[in-house]
């Protein structure tokens, strides 16, 4: 990476390691931390469910008075599926990557967080592409740099899962573009060291958030967005 990307800000891609293992709620907390923007590029279930750009609109902390601007979806679908089966019930619809890129109205002027539908191997085309095939697109097309978060359980079963989704990641070329990790429940220092035992970078470990001062602390030990560009850029000079 270069000092150009430096000055850019980032697109950074939430993705996560199984359904319902916190990702717009990180993604919130993301948006309020780094004063970013928001786009879910695919949002399937709304027949049952309000979306998770809505659940966004409606967070409130009292650490934060950021106002984030919401971009809407590329591709709504009624379906609580993968966006490949949720097209089969909605057969006029035919997703293509060529479809996705930054919302124009995003100026640039913050982050810009990218949440996933699902895990890294969600199939997202009737070409049977996957999320990793999406970021690896955006990373292509966009001048600005693109980076990768995963959230993940803080619990048992998430050794397995971590890995399996670390590991495809760096297979698919995209090591150089991963944050890290963030664990999202109960902390577990037996799983985070095991995780750094492999290579895992740790970005932070969020609770559960009941209550105002519980959705605080967790912001309070999320990182910069900055310091993880600088992280970045010293591990992976060009």
């Amino acid at each position: 990476m270069n000092s150009e990307s430096q000055q850019q800000q980032p697109i950074v891609f939430v993705t996560g390691t199984d359904t319902d293992v916190g990702k717009t709620f990180v993604s919130t907390l993301l948006v309020h931390k780094w004063k970013a923007s928001y786009w879910k590029p695919v949002q399937t279930g709304i027949e049952s469910d309000q979306g998770d750009s809505e659940t966004l609109k409606k967070f409130e902390a009292a650490a934060s008075t950021w106002q984030p601007r919401i971009f809407t979806p590329t591709y709504e679908l009624q379906k609580p599926l993968s966006p490949l089966q949720a097209m089969e019930y909605e057969p006029e619809v035919d997703i293509k990557l060529l479809d996705f890129v930054a919302p124009e109205e995003w100026g640039a002027e913050d982050p810009l967080v990218v949440e996933g539908a699902g895990g890294v191997c969600v199939p997202i085309t009737r070409k049977l592409e996957i999320t990793t095939d999406l970021i690896k697109h955006l990373i292509e097309t966009s001048s600005h740099p693109v980076y990768v978060v995963v959230v993940a359980r803080s619990g048992l079963g998430t050794l397995n899962h971590t890995l399996l989704t670390w590991n495809h990641l760096c297979d698919n070329g995209l090591r150089g573009h991963l944050f890290g990790v963030i664990l999202n429940g109960e902390p577990n220092e037996g799983n985070v060291q095991a995780l750094e035992k492999f290579g895992v970078n740790i970005m932070a470990q969020v609770v559960q958030c009941t209550t105002a001062n519980d959705i605080d602390m967790a912001l309070h030990v999320l990182p910069s967005v900055e310091s993880l560009m600088t992280q970045q850029d010293n591990t992976y000079l060009d």
